[in-house]
């Protein structure tokens, strides 16, 4: 059996073994593949494993073998599911993989708007405590206790980025597709989710009903201190109308892991912009959450060579 790693680059990196895979097949392991470079592989394979690269119909007309697509993540949106159904092939994802790191990194990037970690230890490592008092702050620190925390899709990630708010203090509104009637969370229209909570947190898949579910006229519901977190999918937000909001004031900040064009373009629109923290899309990139990936995508494997369709999402 052919095994095709259209991108393993960043899941694999140099802390995983690129042969994890080896005992089920012969694999070739491609760091990146691009569009044109489809054509350049293997057309024989019976399983792709991919990431972010598009299997698409161009794809599935050159892979004429393929018989299961393997994504490395949750969401799957880089795969034409119809198109894999109607052709007789398995799509199947890897879910949960990451549930705590992307909590964690979201919560990292709260703590480091509010505490401001990083630029005073800059301050301090370029001598200039000597030149100050006992303390001192270079921006206003801010305490998250008794804040309110709303977050936008309540799943696994969402519920577990609420926990660690409450620790802190924080007090839980949500919003999703329904009112889930959790204890000590309070859900809310969309509407009144922005006008309420200090912080907006997305955590929901990107799909037909939330591309760009943030627009101009969400953030002109927010009030001028709030702050946006988006560790999910950058489609979610309209990225001009967000640059607009941060260059005119409407919000105080954004904090994102994620953006609509990844990488972007050095001209996009919220590079550059001063109280936009902007990290590259690595809030799932711990080793733990890698090495689940790896063990799921085992898995799966084994399972479709036994007959058994695992984590099947057409």
């Amino acid at each position: 059996m052919k095994i095709v790693i259209l991108d393993g680059l960043a899941l694999f990196q140099q802390d995983i073994s690129r042969t994890s895979l080896s005992a089920y097949g012969e694999v070739d392991f491609y760091e990146k593949t691009n569009e044109a470079d489809i054509n350049l592989r293997d057309p024989n394979a019976t399983v792709l494993v991919t990431n972010k690269c598009q299997v698409n119909e161009k794809a599935l007309s050159h892979f004429t073998q393929l018989k299961l697509v393997l994504v490395a993540a949750t969401g799957y949106n880089s795969v034409d599911i119809q198109a894999c159904k109607e052709r007789g092939i398995q799509v199947s994802n890897v879910p949960a993989y990451g549930t705590y790191s992307v909590a964690q990194h979201t919560l990292a990037l709260l703590l480091a708007w509010c505490n401001r970690v990083e630029l005073h230890n800059q301050s301090v490592q370029a001598g200039e405590w000597s030149k100050n008092d006992w303390s001192y702050s270079l921006s206003p620190l801010t305490e998250l206790a008794n804040k309110k925390l709303g977050i936008i899709g309540m799943g696994n990630i969402g519920q577990c980025f609420a926990n660690m708010a409450e620790s802190l203090g924080m007090q839980v509104y949500y919003h999703h597709t329904r009112d889930l009637h959790l204890k000590n969370r309070t859900y809310l229209s969309k509407k009144e989710l922005a006008q309420t909570c200090d912080v907006i947190s997305l955590h929901c898949p990107l799909n037909p009903q939330t591309d760009q579910f943030i627009n101009a006229e969400f953030l002109a519901w927010m009030p001028p201190h709030a702050i946006l977190i988006n560790s999910s999918r950058g489609g979610l937000v309209d990225s001009l109308a967000l640059a607009k909001a941060l260059h005119e004031k409407q919000i105080a900040a954004a904090l994102l892991d994620v953006l609509d064009q990844e990488p972007p373009d050095i001209h996009h629109p919220l590079l550059g912009i001063s109280h936009a923290y902007i990290t590259p899309h690595n809030a799932w990139l711990s080793f733990e959450a890698r090495t689940r990936i790896i063990q799921s995508l085992i898995t799966t494997l084994a399972g479709f060579l036994a007959g058994k369709a695992i984590n099947q999402v057409n």
